[in-house]
C-alpha cells in the first residue's frame, strides 16, 4: 500500500452524520448515541465519540464547545453564536453571523494573535418559560 488509510464509510458512520445533519437541535454525543442506538443497537458509545470528532474534525460538523457541559454538535458550518437554556440546556443558534471585528479588537488589546472565537448566550428558551410560569 501507499501509506494512504482508506476511510471506510460505514453504516454506523452515515447514520451517525445524518442524525446530526437533520437535527433542528445541537445533539450531545450522548443523545446522538441514543439516537443511533434504536437503528443500530450494537454499536459503542466509543463509535459514536469517535465519529462524531472525527467529522467535526474534518469539517463536515460544526462542535459547539458548552462551558459548562458536553459539546454539542452543530449541521450548520458557517460561523454563528449559540445561546443555551440555563433551565434544560438546549443550545440553538441565534442567527447573528460571527464578528470578526472582536477578534481584532482583543487581538490589539490584549496583544495576542487571536485564531478565532466563539460565543454562547445564555438565557431562557420558550418552553422553560411557558413551564415554568
Amino acid at each position: 500500500m501507499n501509506g494512504v488509510k482508506k476511510e471506510r464509510n460505514t453504516y454506523q458512520k452515515t447514520l451517525i452524520r445524518e442524525i446530526v445533519l437533520n437535527s433542528c437541535t445541537h445533539p450531545s454525543a450522548d443523545a446522538v448515541y441514543d439516537k443511533v442506538k434504536e437503528n443500530c443497537p450494537n454499536v459503542s458509545k466509543a463509535t459514536v465519540y469517535r465519529v462524531l470528532n472525527d467529522l467535526a474534525d474534518k469539517g463536515e460538523i460544526f462542535r459547539v464547545k458548552v462551558l459548562d457541559g458536553p459539546d454539542r454538535f452543530d449541521k450548520t458550518l458557517h460561523k454563528h453564536y449559540h445561546v443555551k437554556c440555563s433551565v434544560c440546556g438546549k443550545v440553538v443558534d441565534t442567527g447573528y453571523a460571527c464578528n470578526d471585528d472582536l477578534e481584532k479588537i482583543a487581538e490589539k488589546d490584549c496583544k495576542f494573535k487571536i485564531t478565532g472565537h466563539e460565543i454562547i448566550f445564555e438565557g431562557i428558551c420558550p418552553d422553560c418559560i411557558v413551564n415554568n410560569n
